[in-house]
C-alpha cells in the first residue's frame, strides 16, 4: 500500500481530516496555523492535500485552487457547498454496463468508471474482464495496453496468442486464466490456471507458473506468493476475504466507490473474513458495523471513515 492509498491512517486520511476541520463554520487562527504546519511538513502532506482538493471539486463541481498558498481560502469558500450536497452523493451505486457500446479495431480504448465492472469477447477463444477505474487501449489486432486499473484475461486452448502491453513490461499469457493490476511500483500478475510469460522492459523474460504472483518492474520479476482463487471473483461482484486487516478491506472496497473510504489506526488492524458486495459498497459497510466494534461515519460528503464503535 502506498503512503497516499486509502486505509489506516497516512497522509491521505491526514489530508481529509484537516479539510473537515477548515471546512467548518468556525475555524480559529490557531488551527489554521497548525494545518499550514502540518502543510509544511512533509512533502506528501502537500501531495495529499492536492488530492483531497480534488476529490472535493469532483463532488462539488468547483475547480482546486491549484496553488497551496490558496487552499485554506478555497477551502473555507467550498464550505457552502460542501453542506447543500450533504447527503445526496453518499449512496452512488455501482454502474454493472453492458458491453453493447465497446467496440472493437486499432486505436479502440475500452475503459471502466469507478465502480464498473464489464466483460467483453476480445477474439474466439479469449475473454476479458475490465475491472474499476480500468482502462484498455488497442494497439494492433492481437495487442493491447493496460493504461490504468485491472484486467482478467481468460483464454481457451487454441485461441490466437494475447500480448498484453504495460508501461512495465508485456504480459503473454497462454491457454488459462490470468489477472494483471498496474501499481505505482510495478505489475501485480497473477496466474490462476495455466502459465504465462513476463517481459519487463529491460531484462529477458521469465515464466510465471500457475498458481503464483510475481511483480514485474521494468527491471525485474519479484516472486510475490501463491495465488489467493478468492482474489479473482471481483469478476462477479464480490470481494471474498479470509483474514484480512480492516485497513487491507477498506483500501480495497474505496476502489469501488467515489471519494475517499478510510478507517482510523486504532481499528486498521481488527481481522475481517466475509463476502462484500462490490455493487452496493454502503451495504458492505453495514455488514461491517455489524459484525465489528466499529461504527462508519460520514465525515465530509465525499470521506466516509470507519471508527471505534
Amino acid at each position: 500500500m502506498s503512503a497516499l492509498t486509502p486505509g489506516g491512517g497516512g497522509p491521505l486520511a491526514e489530508a481529509a481530516d484537516w479539510f473537515a476541520e477548515l471546512a467548518a463554520d468556525e475555524v480559529d487562527p490557531a488551527t489554521e496555523r497548525a494545518w499550514e504546519r502540518w502543510l509544511q511538513a512533509d512533502s506528501r502532506h502537500a501531495v495529499a492535500w492536492t488530492r483531497v482538493e480534488e476529490i472535493s471539486a469532483r463532488f462539488t463541481g468547483l475547480p482546486p485552487s491549484g496553488r497551496l498558498a490558496l487552499a485554506r481560502r478555497e477551502s473555507l469558500g467550498r464550505r457552502r457547498a460542501l453542506k447543500v450536497l450533504g447527503l445526496a452523493v453518499g449512496g452512488l451505486a455501482l454502474g454493472w454496463a453492458r458491453p453493447d457500446d465497446w467496440r472493437l479495431g486499432e486505436g479502440a480504448t475500452l475503459s471502466t468508471a469507478v465502480g464498473e465492472i464489464r466483460a467483453l469477447d476480445l477474439t474466439a477463444g479469449v475473454r476479458i474482464w475490465l475491472n474499476t477505474d480500468s482502462q484498455l487501449a488497442q494497439e494492433a489486432t492481437d495487442r493491447w495496453r493496460l493504461l490504468r486499473g485491472e484486467v482478467l484475461l481468460e483464454g481457451r486452448s487454441g485461441a490466437a496468442p494475447l500480448r498484453l502491453d504495460t508501461a512495465f513490461g508485456q504480459v503473454r499469457p497462454g491457454p488459462g486464466c490470468c489477472a494483471a493490476r498496474l501499481r505505482d511500483d510495478g505489475l501485480e500478475v497473477a496466474a490462476y490456471d495455466g502459465a504465462l510469460q513476463l517481459a519487463p522492459l529491460q531484462t529477458r523474460a521469465q515464466v510465471l507458473t500457475q498458481g503464483h504472483r510475481a511483480l514485474m518492474t521494468a527491471t525485474a520479476v519479484r516472486p510475490l506468493g501463491p495465488v489467493d482463487p478468492a482474489r479473482q471473483l471481483w469478476r462477479q461482484g464480490r470481494l471474498v476475504v479470509d483474514d484480512w486487516s480492516l485497513a487491507a478491506l477498506v483500501a480495497e472496497l474505496g476502489r469501488y466507490r467515489p471519494g475517499l473510504l478510510t478507517c482510523t489506526a486504532t481499528v486498521a488492524q481488527l481481522r475481517v473474513v466475509g463476502s462484500y458486495p462490490l455493487a452496493d459498497t454502503d451495504r458492505a459497510l453495514a455488514a461491517l458495523a455489524d459484525s465489528l466494534p466499529v461504527r462508519v461515519e460520514r465525515r465530509l460528503p465525499w470521506w466516509v471513515q470507519i471508527v471505534p464503535a
